[in-house]
């Protein structure tokens, strides 16, 4: 009686082992932490998609040498509603000042802190930039530093 038992077992298991042999993977029996990999994967990508930059720059030369110019530039990322960049003037003769841009975006105006250093000070104060097609409008700031500008749109390869 042990003998059969035994012949049995042994054809359970070959069978067990064949069809297991036969079966093919498919998305359906992947464990669940790579679909949802893949989910958060295709989720970030959509977001890099919304990535815009934007730059503008003005060079005002000096009436009396042309050779002499003065610089304003702004660049700008803008991922989703968040926005970061730089804002600097460039004058030939004068302490410059450079700074950077963080903020949100909302129906083309952006709301945010610039953080820059002029004279060897280093300030914060808030900004406000309106981006048309061609330009930006930046407003001038309530403590008379002197940030706003009109400033004309360029190619960012430049």
């Amino acid at each position: 009686m042990p003998i059969f038992n035994f012949k049995i077992l042994i054809i359970v298991a070959i069978s067990a082992f064949i069809m297991s042999c036969n079966k093919t993977a498919s998305v359906e029996t992947l464990p669940e932490p790579v679909l949802v990999k893949a989910i958060k994967k295709s989720e970030l990508e959509k977001e890099i998609d919304l990535k815009r930059s934007y730059c503008f720059r003005n060079e005002i030369p000096f009436k009396d040498n042309s050779e002499d110019i003065d610089i304003l530039e702004l660049k700008l990322d803008v991922i989703g509603n968040s926005v970061s960049g730089i804002y600097n003037w460039l004058p030939k003769f004068k302490d410059r000042r450079e700074g950077t841009i963080t903020g949100l975006i909302e129906k083309n105006i952006i709301k945010g802190k610039y953080q820059f250093i002029q004279e060897g000070k280093e300030q914060t104060i808030p900004i406000v930039i309106k981006l048309n097609e061609d330009s930006v409008i930046i407003s001038d700031d309530k403590n008379g530093v002197g940030i706003g500008a009109v400033i004309n749109r360029t190619n960012c390869s430049l």
